[in-house]
């Protein structure tokens, strides 16, 4: 009987997953053709990822399809890779956006936000944000 796979990231990779680095998020197309991959930018925090995506994006409407997704962060320098399945869920209030906008300009362009809240929000909805939030169901990790 196989063991059950993991449903949390080891802590050993809290590091690298605060790290500046792009994870490949993987989504269905449930029309036979390849799943749809695209780099996105990712906070980790308490256990889940929480990304930043448009409601104009494509992968947007094939994850409200079908919310079972994929997640590769992947160094290949370092020979560190954590791999999560799970299911998405949206979520769009102020406080939201604004708090992962903020922690995600700080973590990816080294400083936080240059505008107000106010500001920011109103250029996060004119882009029609929503934050996802992937918990694990099943986790994959290595290091060397």
């Amino acid at each position: 009987m196989a063991e059950p796979r993991p449903t949390t990231v080891p802590a050993e990779f809290n590091a690298f997953l605060a790290e500046a680095r792009n994870g490949i998020l993987t989504v269905a197309r449930g029309d036979g053709r390849p799943p749809h991959a695209t780099p996105v930018w990712f906070i980790y925090q308490d256990g889940a990822f929480r990304i930043s995506i448009t409601r104009t994006r494509l992968k947007y409407r094939l994850i409200e399809r079908r919310p079972s997704v994929s997640l590769v962060i992947d160094d290949a320098s370092r020979f560190r890779t954590v791999v999560v399945e799970g299911t998405a869920r949206f979520s769009d209030t102020d406080a939201e956006l604004v708090e992962l906008a903020g922690r995600l300009q700080t973590k990816y362009r080294g400083r936080p936000p240059q505008q107000d809240e106010t500001e920011l929000l109103r250029g996060l909805r004119a882009e029609q944000r929503v934050v996802l939030t992937l918990e694990p169901d099943h986790v994959v990790s290595w290091s060397r």
